[in-house]
């Protein structure tokens, strides 16, 4: 049975070594599959050229600064008899901070006032006495010069009397208080410190570079981290340049409450190239010849071509384009750096 099983088996195997008859019907060729022709080609993706708004920002480092920010001197020398305000208090201008000891000036003031309504009634029988053809004129005088030095004196007390009283010299918050109860106040040493941070500013120093490119108006960003950015413009522009470091002064001011602090670092981001339509493409698609030439890839007859451009300023990953494309142009976009001139490629979506 095995003996008649393989000698079955033989023509099977002579049949397949012939090969199987084509099914294929005479004078047809194999259709190509899709894509074979290009198979070959570069991907590549495009993108169209557009036109868009474009700004460039250069950064400088500056420091919160404010004018409304004093250390409060005592005007005459005292003990301090009492604190009017806390710190952190709101106050308005010329209301009183501090009060000094000032009982000597006042006794002293009260035993002139007690001399000056003496030498009133000697002025007045004078007065009456000369009506009368009684005495002399230069008695009358005497009284009359003693009554005005009197009034002299007092009103230098009184203003001595004001001067024991500590005021806040503008509208703002206290501070710091630095005195103390029953220390002794001098006009050597503040005795506290008001600051108004309405009127704020950011004072910066710029790089002679930029001369003529910064001016008064122009955009700025306050850029503060952990804080929302804030958008100023240059309040002013120094006129002199710092011989030892090259720089020139510019002033950004704060409008409103934005939770900045006097001394405070901030950084500026200064607008100093604007264009309302300009073309600006990925610095990664702006290639190089050997010659040193700028250019983009294009396509044509399913090739890539060279295209050259000139370029401008760049910020951050956009180079402007100055001349070479126009709107509406197809550039190749991812692959860019890979293909060369006169290859094939092909799109991909």
């Amino acid at each position: 049975m095995i003996r008649t099983l393989s000698l079955l088996a033989v023509p099977a195997l002579l049949l397949a070594a012939c090969g199987a008859p084509d099914s294929t019907p005479a004078g047809d060729t194999p259709t190509p599959v899709e894509g074979t022709a290009t198979s070959d080609a570069r991907k590549v993706t495009t993108l169209t050229v557009d036109t868009a708004p474009f700004d460039h920002f250069f950064t400088v480092q500056g420091n919160v600064e404010t004018d409304r920010m004093a250390q409060v001197f005592p005007m005459t020398q005292g003990t301090v008899k009492r604190l009017r305000v806390t710190e952190g208090e709101t106050v308005r201008k010329g209301q009183i901070l501090i009060e000094l000891d000032n009982d000597v000036v006042a006794s002293n003031q009260d035993e002139l006032e007690t001399r000056l309504g003496l030498a009133r009634d000697v002025l007045a029988r004078q007065e009456r006495l000369w009506a009368q053809d009684i005495g002399t004129e230069v008695q009358l005088l005497e009284a009359r010069a003693n009554v005005e030095a009197l009034e002299e004196s007092i009103a230098a007390f009184n203003e001595q009397v004001d001067l024991g009283s500590v005021t806040a010299p503008f509208s703002g918050t206290v501070d710091r208080i630095f005195a103390k109860e029953g220390e002794l106040a001098s006009p050597a040493r503040p005795v506290a410190r008001v600051l108004d941070l309405e009127e704020m500013y950011v004072r910066a120093k710029v790089s002679d570079h930029y001369v003529g490119a910064v001016t008064e108006g122009q955009r700025v960003d306050i850029v503060v981290p952990g804080v929302d950015t804030i958008a100023s413009s240059v309040g002013r522009v120094g006129r002199y340049i710092e011989p030892a470091n090259r720089t020139f002064e510019i002033v950004v001011p704060i409008t409103g409450d934005q939770g900045l602090l006097p001394n405070q670092f901030v950084s500026l981001r200064i607008n100093d190239l604007h264009v309302d339509t300009a073309i600006t493409l990925p610095s990664s698609l702006i290639l190089q010849d050997r010659a040193g030439k700028d250019f983009v890839y294009r396509i044509e007859n399913g090739q890539a071509k060279r295209q050259p451009v000139t370029i401008g300023t760049a910020y951050q990953d956009r180079v402007l384009i100055l001349g070479g494309l126009t709107p509406g142009t197809t550039i190749i976009d991812r692959g860019a750096g890979q293909v060369v001139e006169g290859e094939a490629v092909q799109v991909i979506r």
